[in-house]
Parts: structure tokens; sequence; C-alpha cells
């Protein structure tokens, strides 16, 4: 079984790569961006169900008090 989690940011948290990279799209010379996110992807596979995927979330992979996460089968 192929599990993907996404980890992200929670509204309002500075996400400092983001805000680099915004600033740096700008240097480019390139405008019209208005915001810039960043996020991971983690693929796990093995024999694991929905409940331990969320203890290797909630205990690994996010910090709960600044990010949350999405789990769903790949």
């Amino acid at each position: 079984m192929r599990w993907e989690v996404e980890v992200w940011y929670k509204p309002g948290v500075t996400d400092a790569v983001g805000d680099s990279v915004k600033k740096g799209v700008g240097d480019l010379g390139i405008s019209g961006v208005s915001s810039v996110k960043t996020g991971q992807v983690y693929i796990i596979e093995g024999k694991l169900d929905k409940k331990q995927i969320d203890k290797i979330c909630s205990g690994l992979l996010a910090n709960g008090i600044v990010q949350f996460y999405k789990i769903k089968k790949a």
C-alpha cells in the first residue's frame, strides 16, 4: 500500500522560504505573483493502515502547532 502525505503551514504562520521565493521572482523581473506557499510531500509505502499513518504524521512529520497535514492513498 502507498500513502501520500502533504504537510503545509497553517494560515497565519510565516513561511520564510515562500517569502524568499516570492522576493526572488520579483528580482527576476517577473510580476504578478501575489503569494508563494511551501510544503512537503512524503510518499510512504508498506502494510500500514490510516491510523498508523496518522500516528506517523502527528508524531514525526508535522508540528501540529504550526502545520497541518493531508493524507491520501496513492
